[in-house]
């Protein structure tokens, strides 16, 4: 999510709404960090902005649940201002100054300190822009799907997020090949350490949350898709496809293996060429210049929007980008925050004297959620969500002289 946010559950038996006469107004300051280590660097010590507050009687009349929820004070304030402006000739995001148009409504509009925006990726090209009276956050959002970033990676996957340092916006590629800030492991109590390393962090628990869903990773065009982009001025349309068989070969993964070997179905036609399988229509701009009377018109060109990149790769992108899922439990970490890369092995469940790792659920993963749990007796907790895109070993190729395949795919 574009900030960070939390509650408070405390029981309450001396009326502190009340007493305390909280109306929305009200802040609240929250340090925590691992009680394993007092000079724990991570710790942090932070201002949040009270929005709701949650009520549930125990029924005894004389204490109830208090429930008090918090965000980023930018969440708020973004919710109270809209932005009307056009950006001329502006890059979407720059790294060291406020002259990308996300950079100035992060420190013009939203007031918050440079120093701030710790982790902000240079985007490719120059855009003529008008942001249509859209809140703050809603435009950075909008202004996302176009930034593509400057380090020659290919498509648009940029994305704009907050930690408990600060913000940053970054291309999901940059971040895949980000090294590890930690290795997790999750084996059974009574195995070795020396299996898999004892300088990993064991899990206390994991969840698969997602694995390959061919039909929703069909649907979402994460395989194949079309675009079709229409210029009403020069009365032109452009075709362009999108196959993850092409795309992959040029991409920075996280791991070194794509997550699928792709099959042909009964009319011969691969996954990855099933172009039809999400088609968008949209209008561009990327013919404007190949015309005489248009290009030598003063002011009657917009710069490229360079729809064609965009839309067909971030379209796959975000799909990919959650392709295998997985939410894992660990000892309280305050410096486990979203946008890191971690490694997590787990167990093959092969049973044999090797013990090896899991070849396709064990590597590289990147944080993309992050919940901390500390409860009142001094337990805490960090559950992250992980996902990834690649794997470590590659599938194997579809045999199409298998009996099966002939059955079903040929009919014979």
């Amino acid at each position: 999510s574009f900030v960070v946010s939390g509650y408070v559950i405390l029981k309450d038996a001396i009326g502190i709404v009340e007493n305390y006469k909280l109306d929305g107004n009200e802040f609240i300051n929250i340090k925590y960090g691992s009680y394993r280590n007092e000079d724990d660097e991570n710790k942090l010590s932070r201002t949040f902005r009270i929005y709701k507050i949650g009520r549930n009687p125990i029924g005894n009349l004389n204490s109830e649940y208090i429930s008090i929820y918090f965000c980023s004070e930018i969440l708020l304030l973004s919710e109270q201002l809209k932005i009307s402006k056009s950006y001329s000739g502006k890059q979407i995001a720059t790294k060291n100054d406020n002259s990308g148009i996300i950079n100035n409504i992060l420190i013009e509009k939203l007031q918050i300190d440079s120093k701030k925006l710790i982790d902000i990726e240079e985007t490719y090209g120059l855009y003529d822009f008008v942001v249509p009276n859209f809140k703050p956050l809603e435009a950075i959002s909008w202004l996302s799907t176009y930034a593509r970033p400057k380090s020659n990676k290919v498509g648009a996957d940029m994305l704009f997020f907050e930690t408990k340092d600060g913000f940053s916006f970054r291309s999901l590629q940059s971040l895949f090949k980000e090294e590890p800030y930690t290795t997790f492991k999750y084996q059974i109590k009574n195995l070795s350490d020396e299996k898999l390393g004892s300088n990993e962090t064991s899990v206390l628990s994991f969840e698969i949350i997602k694995t390959f869903d061919a039909l929703e990773s069909t649907n979402a065009g994460m395989y194949a898709n079309r675009l079709i982009s229409i210029d009403p001025l020069t009365r032109t349309h452009r075709t362009t496809n999108f196959s993850y068989e092409d795309y992959v070969k040029k991409v920075d993964t996280a791991n070194e293996n794509p997550v699928v070997a792709p099959s042909k179905n009964s009319l011969g036609i691969k996954q990855t060429e099933a172009y039809d399988s999400r088609l968008k229509v949209v209008f561009g701009n990327s013919n404007q210049t190949d015309l005489e009377y248009i290009k030598n018109k003063q002011g009657s060109v917009a710069k490229d929007i360079f729809i064609e990149t965009y839309v067909p790769h971030r379209t796959a992108q975000l799909s990919l980008a959650n392709y295998i899922r997985m939410k894992i439990v660990v000892p309280g970490d305050s410096g486990l925050t979203v946008g890191r890369t971690i490694i997590f092995n787990i167990y093959s469940l092969q049973n044999d004297e090797t013990r090896k790792l899991d070849e396709y659920y064990s590597g590289k993963y990147i944080v993309t959620a992050v919940r901390h749990i500390i409860q009142t007796n001094g337990s805490y907790e960090t559950i992250a969500e992980i996902a990834k895109e690649s794997v470590n070993v590659p599938y194997v190729e579809p045999d199409y002289t298998t009996l099966s395949y002939r059955e079903v795919i040929e009919k014979t």
